[in-house]
């Protein structure tokens, strides 16, 4: 079984969604509703977002880019290493 999320809005007895299915017409599915607000969904996105700008804790060295994965000396490549 395969599950997809979608984003839609209930007209009366349909749910008209915000994006295209790529389903044959006529195919059954079950639907599971989630209602939320959109301060929340606001609220969700901000904190996400700050956790990618802080950054990503691999080990001992924190990256914020992924351009400073190739940027690392080689004298601390060694450190990494005997580590």
């Amino acid at each position: 079984m395969v599950k997809k999320t979608y984003k839609g809005i209930i007209e009366g007895n349909v749910i008209r969604l915000q994006e295209s299915v790529d389903l044959p017409e006529g195919t059954e599915a079950l639907i599971s509703i989630s209602l939320f607000k959109k301060e929340k969904e606001r609220e969700i996105m901000e904190r996400e977002l700050s956790f990618l700008e802080k950054g990503f804790d691999m080990g001992k060295i924190l990256y914020v880019k992924r351009e400073e994965l190739y940027d690392i000396k080689e004298s601390e490549r060694q450190i990494i290493a005997v580590k």
